[in-house]
């Protein structure tokens, strides 16, 4: 990730807390995911998600979700999902959603990926997207919505035996959508 947009004391600052943040000294390791809460920068996504998923302390996990809560710096957004998205990650993708809703940036252009979670997913997952989507302050685009209603008529196409919760679960997400649609404008894809 570029950091051109950071002075050269700035660089040094981060370039300290990634060495940290890398050194399994599980002190050094809180202290630099504290202070990523105030030098925090879109080039701070990646080592901390690298961290995460090698394996943290129970505290230091809570701090890693408090620090992603926490950002405020719309250029975080594309990271992030590129974390969700990146197959190595698969086993934070729960905690990653519930982190999302749970935080200020606007995660809306990306309906169609929580939904595709939810699909591909179990009954908590399909759970966290729902929660995630109704928390959304701003209605996702209008391509956002039909591509996210496009992959549920597919899911609810298809003939295979599937689980009753998550079904209702997706039901109720495809009714929001259907929502959202409708402050849109769109046309409504999702077929009953």
């Amino acid at each position: 990730m570029a950091n051109s947009n950071l002075n050269k004391q700035d660089k040094l600052k981060i370039n300290a807390l990634l060495s940290d943040l890398k050194s399994k000294d599980k002190v050094k390791v809180a202290g630099a995911i504290k202070s990523f809460a105030v030098h925090g920068h879109a080039m701070i996504i990646e080592p901390i998600m690298e961290v995460w998923r090698t394996g943290l302390s129970a505290e230091n996990e809570g701090l890693v979700i408090d620090l992603l809560q926490s950002l405020k710096d719309t250029s975080t957004v594309e990271p992030l999902m590129e974390a969700f998205n990146d197959p190595a990650n698969v086993s934070l993708r729960r905690k990653l959603a519930s982190t999302f809703w749970n935080s200020k940036l606007d995660f809306s252009d990306y309906l169609a990926d929580f939904v595709l979670f939810g699909i591909e997913g179990d009954f908590l997952d399909a759970l966290e997207v729902i929660t995630l989507v109704e928390n959304f302050e701003t209605v996702a685009p209008e391509s956002a919505i039909l591509e996210a209603q496009l992959l549920l008529t597919e899911y609810f196409g298809q003939t295979q035996k599937r689980d009753e919760q998550k079904d209702a679960i997706l039901t109720d997400l495809a009714l929001l959508l259907k929502d959202f649609s409708e402050q849109e404008g769109t046309e409504d894809l999702f077929l009953e």
